[in-house]
């Protein structure tokens, strides 16, 4: 009797296992990233290649290089090696469109991520950092921190056209006039110079290079990511200046925040690739399971990072 109920055991283990195994849906899954040229694009990358393959996809990730050509042309031809979900971080908002219409003659559904594109866009989501809210606080505590002193900011932003970077630099002066009204009901600042830094640091650098010498009298900058700030603290601790000019930026890159607590750098904001990772696959095991309801914008936690916070969120051994 005993043998028999073993038996009947090993049966109905052996029926799980198969049914378990029929309903492991074996999905392939495309990321096309815009660029890899910095820690925080290499890390988004990483993190949707190893989540994703541990839930047993098949995955396909591409680095566009900064070229929307080149990503076209990437996804073109994951789009014919028959994709089931396609997560999409575009160069530019023309590219991005281009892309999802592509995808979606091929009925692949599209996730969007770190970048925005039009309403119009077909797609699931756009998972990104809350870029607006997030810059608005770091404004304000740079005009907290001037106080009745003029600012006289320069402006280093990542590439002309691009809706993140403008939400981002936008959003961060918002953030001053909002704190400056509160504090004194008028506005005390002056924006000096728009460059472009190419989002990293060696851009930052020579874009700081090029304020300097234009604008010395410049006592703030703010740049559309950690890299250029890096790059930009280079440039001012080079020419001597990194005491007279506070430098904001926005990202959350580990090595900005040893900067903030070493004081080189004052104040950016959580935009953890990890979590934006995490939210990409969850997404597509929501939709492959039949949700259909999701917001047009998915946004991260909001978290500004300024030197009273900043030794409790560094962490030397993060990806990004």
């Amino acid at each position: 009797m005993n043998i028999k109920r073993i038996a009947l055991a090993a049966v109905a283990a052996a029926a799980l296992c198969v049914t378990g195994a029929a309903m492991a849906k074996e999905l392939k899954v495309g990321f096309s990233n815009r660029t890899l040229n910095g820690p925080y694009f290499s890390a988004l990358t990483e993190h949707i290649k190893t989540m994703g393959t541990a839930e047993g996809w098949t995955m396909i990730t591409t680095d566009a290089r900064a070229d929307l050509n080149k990503q076209i042309a990437d996804v073109e031809d994951m789009l014919a090696r028959d994709l089931d979900y396609l997560i999409l971080n575009p160069q530019d908002p023309a590219a991005g469109l281009r892309i999802v219409k592509q995808a979606n003659a091929k009925k692949v559904p599209v996730i969007i991520i770190d970048s925005d594109l039009a309403l119009g866009a077909d797609v699931i989501t756009r998972i990104a950092p809350d870029n607006a809210r997030n810059n608005q606080l770091i404004g304000e505590y740079a005009a907290s921190q001037f106080g009745d002193t003029p600012m006289k900011v320069a402006l280093i932003s990542g590439n002309q056209g691009n809706l993140v970077g403008q939400t981002r630099s936008m959003n961060f002066f918002r953030g001053i006039i909002d704190g400056q009204l509160r504090a004194a009901a008028k506005t005390n600042f002056t924006i000096v110079s728009q460059v472009w830094g190419g989002w990293d640091q060696q851009g930052g650098l020579k874009a700081m290079e090029d304020v300097m010498a234009a604008h010395p009298d410049t006592n703030a900058v703010y740049t559309e990511n950690d890299d250029m700030a890096l790059g930009a603290v280079h440039a001012l601790k080079a020419a001597g200046k990194l005491a007279d000019v506070k430098v904001y930026s926005y990202d959350g890159n580990k090595n900005a925040y040893k900067a903030i607590i070493d004081g080189e750098m004052q104040a950016t904001g959580e935009n953890n690739p990890k979590i934006m990772a995490e939210m990409a696959i969850d997404t597509i095991k929501k939709y492959d399971a039949g949700e259909r309801h999701f917001t047009d914008y998915s946004l991260c936690p909001v978290l500004a990072v300024t030197k009273e916070n900043a030794e409790k969120v560094y962490d030397p051994n993060s990806l990004f």
